[in-house]
């Protein structure tokens, strides 16, 4: 259809909510990881409060726990009642109003969430490298806390220009007269970028100084893996930053379809399929952060798990076996009756052969047997 078009010859916005094509896998998804996610971090901080073994990395992490369940809870509930998942023309304008506030919430959730993060990885790279005469390496990580600071601040201010006045960024119709898409693009490409950068960092942190200890290879490479984990968010921060570049290409409408209708004049092309591009992996960013953060301190627990189960599993197969073994060398039919030999013995099968050690003793010129016993 051709972009000249009159509007009033569009097919206007859906007016009733329409959820007869509508997916839900992703505010399912988003619900199933925070659970996860959830149940890893308090298995953390049971474990090190029953080992009175808490530290500031361990409360650290309560107020990231708290922003990440925050986070989780907006994900489910906009992917649930903000027409995400279906297709764009049957998304009435209340509804996009709900999704434009979502991205609103998202732009000031992310920075301190994700910054909420990294300071207990930080603080725990501080626990376990910092002491003694590691002076360079505690001003290092001293210093990356307070980029952090620096980092929620100004991107805790950039959002606030993106639209003049604000609540026009959730008033689909007014949206493109009053907000700057072009700067909420590259601002946002920046948080993006800075956040992909500090996660780069420590997921390399930790590799000078575990190569230093005194020990084997195997260990070493053991501990990097656990310690590196934890900040292994960067692979879904690099993930998201090429989607929503990605989406960029794809912000003008190209569906022919959609192009009928009045919503593909103020709604981003990119917006089709924004559950997949945007909110699983910045649900799966903080979520990997968080598991990998618990490791290191659930480690022994889930090495003496393992063990266990492998020494019950090697309990059930070996009594397998043996049963096995048994029906095999001793097979019974059913509804065989035992048959006689001349004489009144029964036949014994060779699985009921005894050994008995038998004395022949003769008495008035007769012949006894005196069983000493069956072995």
């Amino acid at each position: 259809m051709d972009a000249a078009v009159p509007l009033d010859q569009l097919i206007p916005f859906p007016t009733e909510v329409n959820d007869t094509h509508k997916v839900y896998r992703i505010a399912v998804a988003c619900v199933v990881l925070c659970i996860i996610t959830t149940g890893f971090v308090v298995a953390r901080f049971t474990l090190r409060a029953r080992s009175k073994n808490l530290g500031p990395d361990d409360y650290a992490i309560i107020p990231a726990t708290i922003l990440y369940i925050g986070w989780s809870s907006l994900a489910a509930y906009i992917n649930l009642n903000a027409g995400v998942g279906k297709p764009l023309w049957e998304v009435t304008l209340e509804e996009y109003s709900l999704w434009y506030k979502g991205i609103v919430a998202t732009a000031w959730l992310y920075p301190i969430m994700s910054a909420a993060i990294r300071v207990s990885i930080i603080l725990f790279y501080i626990r376990i490298f910092g002491h003694g005469n590691n002076v360079m390496t505690r001003r290092i990580l001293y210093a990356f806390l307070v980029l952090q600071g620096l980092y929620v601040i100004v991107f805790s201010i950039t959002p606030a220009f993106a639209c003049q006045p604000l609540y026009y960024a959730w008033d689909a119709l007014q949206h493109p007269l009053h907000c700057n898409d072009l700067y909420y693009t590259y601002s946002t490409i920046g948080l993006y970028s800075v956040s992909l950068a500090y996660d780069v960092v420590l997921l390399v942190f930790p590799i000078f100084p575990v190569l230093k200890l005194n020990m084997g290879w195997r260990r070493r490479i053991g501990i990097l893996v656990i310690f590196m984990l934890g900040a292994a968010a960067s692979i879904a921060a690099a993930l998201k930053l090429a989607l929503f570049v990605d989406g960029i290409r794809r912000f003008v409408v190209t569906d022919p379809v959609f192009f009928q209708y009045l919503a593909s004049r103020f709604i981003a092309g990119s917006f089709d399929g924004y559950g997949e591009t945007f909110w699983i992996p910045s649900q799966v960013e903080p979520t990997v952060a968080l598991i990998g953060a618990s490791l290191p301190a659930l480690g022994h627990t889930m090495k003496l798990f393992a063990g266990h189960v492998t020494k019950v599993w090697s309990s059930l197969t070996s009594s397998s076996k043996t049963a096995t073994y048994d029906s095999q060398s001793n097979p019974q039919t059913f509804g065989a009756k035992p048959t006689s030999n001349k004489g009144g013995f029964q036949p014994l099968t060779e699985s009921q052969i005894e050994l008995r050690d038998v004395r022949a003793a003769r008495v008035g010129g007769h012949s006894y047997s005196i069983d000493r016993g069956s072995y």
